[in-house]
């Protein structure tokens, strides 16, 4: 990762970071689309947007982040596509590590640049699409399916397992819509056209990571040993930091209509 990160970034070198980077210290409102519990607006308080606002399909997380940080706007959203917010109502939007879990991306970037101010700032990340891409281990529950059910059902249970794959009322397959049903990945050239398409332009390209592929081949297996995510943790930060490769990060401004010739 290229982007130096100021004294006052609360985020390493990941997308958060980035992120944190490249939201304007000026701007009045901020949203945060996939916000899970809302930690990275949590973590944006202190920056300068005054109103922070977070959406999510999952409501079950939309209702935990409420009661672990109060001071957010939260909203649980039914409809991905559409946005219950007027035109222009923000100065800038991130997207982290969430468009490659949409079916319907398009209508998802259309209702960005609807809602963004003129100029405003978009912040995506996405996986990149590289070497080491097949390893990703968001694909395995689609590559491998009854492995995956096995494994899950036993580290878990069966009916945690129903509920999150087979019969999740938000209609995601995990984390992934059931439209989309693919951890899809995604090349400078590709991810700029498909922001173009939407009335984007893109102003700067970053990345991390290259190794973090293997490293969770490894490490997603013994997660739950404390003493494994102690030992992996500084090998997963060297690497985001030093490489560009795995994860791809993106900043976009809103593309001005032209005016009367």
């Amino acid at each position: 990762m290229r982007t130096k990160l100021s004294a006052a970034n609360p985020q390493g070198y990941n997308r958060a970071g980035y992120a944190w980077e490249m939201v304007p210290a000026d701007g009045k409102c901020h949203l945060d689309f996939g916000c899970h519990q809302g930690r990275f607006l949590h973590l944006l308080a202190d920056k300068g947007p005054r109103r922070l606002v977070g959406v999510d399909v999952d409501r079950e997380a939309i209702e935990a982040g409420r009661v672990r940080h109060p001071n957010l706007e939260l909203v649980h959203l039914t409809e991905p596509h559409r946005l219950p917010f007027a035109d222009g109502t923000f100065d800038s939007i991130s997207a982290l590590d969430v468009i490659e879990h949409v079916a319907d991306q398009k209508q998802v970037l259309d209702e960005f640049h609807r809602v963004l101010a003129p100029d405003g700032v978009l912040i995506v990340t996405v996986p990149r699409r590289y070497l080491l891409s097949f390893l990703d281990p968001g694909n395995l529950k689609f590559r491998f399916p009854a492995l995956h059910r096995r494994a899950f059902a036993l580290l878990y249970s069966r009916a945690e397992y129903e509920r999150r794959y087979a019969a999740n009322p938000d209609g995601l397959i995990g984390d992934v819509s059931a439209g989309k049903a693919w951890h899809e990945h995604f090349t400078p050239a590709g991810l700029a056209s498909l922001l173009g398409d939407s009335g984007f332009e893109v102003v700067d390209f970053d990345g991390s990571g290259f190794f973090g592929r293997l490293l969770d081949v490894v490490a997603v297996p013994t997660s739950g040993l404390a003493l494994m995510r102690r030992l992996f943790s500084p090998l997963f930060r060297i690497d985001a930091r030093l490489f560009a490769s795995m994860n791809l990060f993106c900043t976009a401004r809103k593309r001005q209509a032209a005016g009367p010739s």
